[in-house]
This record gives C-alpha cells, structure tokens and sequence, in this order.
C-alpha cells in the first residue's frame, strides 16, 4: 500500500522541492532579521556604554558600573566631572539627552556575569 498525502496531490516535485527551499530561507531570513531586530531594540543608553565605555569598565580599568543600582544622576555627575583616572566627557563628547539615556540604562542593568564564571 502507498503512502497517500491528499494535501499535497497535484504538486509535482519541483514544485515541492522549491516550496522547501522557500521554507527555509524565509526561516533563514527570519533568524538574521531577528537579530536586526534586537541590534534595533538597543537602547540609545546602551549603545553608548557599549561605544565608549565598555573599554574600560568591563576590562578591569575603571569600575563594575552594571547591577549597583546608582541613580542616573550619579553617572551624569562623574562623566561631566571626571573621577580620578576616568576623564571628563563634555557635551561636545556625550550629548545631555544621550548622558540621560546612558545613566537610565546603567541604573537599571544587571550586574554582568564575569567570563570566568561562564566558562566554568
């Protein structure tokens, strides 16, 4: 006895062959935009730590920013006014707006997980 697949009857297998092929790379397609998707869900907070301040502050230079629940405020007074070894950004640097974003992002990021308690 045959194996009968009503659904499919009169599709030749070309034609179901390409429908798979189509299948996938919409599935394909889905995934990169996903990823598109989150690079765009970034808050502008985000992106800033992660253009200008993530090379330090994740490297073991300046302090662990992530998960100390500090007000925004906080960070807004130490990158206009520096702090010891950090230096000062003025607004030709970081824009008020894009400091209010950064101090929102900061205050409410978890503290990172560090490498080696990954790779354990």
């Amino acid at each position: 006895m045959a194996y009968h697949r009503p659904a499919l009857q009169g599709f030749t297998c070309h034609a179901l062959r390409t429908a798979r092929l189509l299948t996938l790379a919409g599935l394909g397609s889905l995934c990169f935009s996903t990823g598109a998707a989150a690079e765009q869900a970034k808050t502008l907070g985000q992106k800033t730590y992660e253009k200008t301040c993530i090379y330090c502050h994740e490297a073991g230079i300046g302090p662990e920013l992530k998960g100390r629940q500090l007000p925004p405020e906080f960070f807004a007074i130490i990158v206009r006014s520096g702090l010891r070894a950090m230096p000062a950004f003025p607004q030709t640097h970081i824009s008020d707006a894009t400091l209010k974003e950064l101090g929102q992002y900061l205050s409410t990021s978890p503290a990172r997980v560090p490498a080696s308690a990954t790779s354990k």
